[in-house]
């Protein structure tokens, strides 16, 4: 309540309370829809049984999260703690050593390292061979640079380019250290801090003006997502990266021999008649390449077209979509023998849908999960191929086995 004055009246101002019944309201319609989800009379005892093994996978993935975080601050914490004492205390140490870690910084810095010889007298390192004149004063700066070492002869040739050199052919690279943030995957404790980071930006965009504050709010979220996926901006956003925004792997076991599944699986024209996804698929004649035609996502169909990249008879084909596809994608189907008879056949996708792997996240809310229809499509492979080999009249013979006999497997 407010009161305010006008004109010498005093008048009481009342807020609205509809805003909070209408929450109130929210929330019991909300749980008493869960309630109804759970006490179902029909399948709430199923429902209850999930959710329990998933708070308790989530349970366990917390706890074994918290332990790898809390284990990679420790080693790093300990690495930092030695790196000071190797600045300090490594200053009086024997040339066999300061011999290995000039070995090792130069592989750093220089792109052949096997074409530069080191000798260490008296912590005196002397530098003979060949390098690259692009490479001379970084290799030498960073030598000189190496806790104990005294004095840098480098009487090594620099050469403008490798023609000639034959120690300077081959494809050499410097093995420079990359900055965390610039990492493909990002370790736990820099997760940590950029989550850490991310919440703070949060909080200062509410101090700044409008178009200042929704910048830095946008930067945060962006290094939010990165911290909660652990994936690169461009895998998240779609923007070159090719055929690899998303990987999809799945195995499953089937109960006949590999010459069995490899008739159907590499004739793949047939799945539209196994899948109920694929609504049809087109060979060429030299079945190189291949036209297909799936449903997406809200029963849209969605077409390309794939060539071969590799086959080997009875044992793996891979594929890939041709240039100039909407979801550019590349997989790969193999199958190894098991034991009893039984092969395994295993299936790797990556693909690029749009917007990358946050239109993946939002598909996948919506239903279009591309990983459970690959899981549900083996599925029905596997009970094809298993209900094919089955003998003729099986079904009859275990419905007329008596109540009471017991087999073995």
């Amino acid at each position: 309540m407010r009161t305010t004055a006008f004109r010498g009246t005093i008048v009481e101002e009342r807020r609205p309370v509809l805003s909070r019944a209408v929450i109130a309201a929210g929330a019991g319609a909300c749980a008493g829809a869960a309630a109804a989800y759970l006490f179902d009379p029909v399948r709430g005892r199923t429902r209850r049984a999930r959710v329990r093994d998933k708070t308790a996978h989530t349970t366990h993935e917390l706890r074994d999260g918290v332990g790898i975080l809390c284990r990679d601050l420790g080693n790093r914490g300990r690495g930092s703690a030695a790196a000071v004492r190797y600045r300090f205390t490594g200053r009086s140490v024997d040339d066999r050593v300061l011999y290995e870690r000039v070995r090792a910084e130069l592989g750093r810095h220089v792109s052949h390292p096997h074409a530069v010889e080191v000798h260490v007298r008296d912590r005196v390192v002397s530098l003979e061979g060949d390098v690259l004149d692009t490479e001379d004063e970084r290799a030498r700066r960073a030598v000189r640079h190496i806790p104990g070492v005294k004095k840098v002869h480098a009487s090594w040739t620099t050469h403008h380019d490798a023609e000639g050199v034959p120690l300077l052919q081959g494809g050499g690279r410097r093995r420079e250290p990359v900055p965390e943030l610039l990492q493909q995957q990002w370790s736990p404790t820099a997760r940590l801090f950029a989550g850490t980071a991310a919440a703070a930006l949060w909080a200062l965009s509410r101090r700044l003006p409008r178009p200042v504050s929704w910048a830095v709010m946008g930067a945060g979220a962006v290094l939010a997502t990165r911290m909660a996926t652990n994936l690169p901006l461009r895998r998240l956003t779609g923007i070159n990266a090719g055929r690899n925004a998303v990987d999809i792997t799945e195995a499953i076991e089937i109960g006949a021999p590999a010459d069995t599944i490899w008739a159907l699986v590499s004739d793949y024209s047939v799945f539209a008649r196994l899948m109920p996804d694929v609504q049809e698929v087109r060979r060429s004649p030299d079945g190189r390449l291949s036209h297909w035609v799936i449903k997406g996502p809200a029963g849209v169909p969605i077409r390309f077209d794939a060539t071969e990249t590799k086959r080997e008879e009875g044992r793996e084909i891979a594929w890939k979509s041709t240039e100039g596809q909407l979801i550019a994608h590349t997989g790969a189907l193999g199958l190894t023998p098991a034991d009893g008879g039984r092969t395994r056949l295993h299936v790797r996708l990556a693909y690029n849908p749009v917007a990358g792997a946050a239109g993946h996240a939002i598909a996948k809310l919506l239903g279009a999960d591309p990983a459970r229809r690959l899981r549900q499509d083996l599925m029905r492979l596997k009970s094809h191929l298993e209900r094919e080999r089955q003998p003729a009249g099986a079904g009859h013979l275990v419905a007329q086995r008596p109540a009471g006999e017991v087999t073995g497997i």
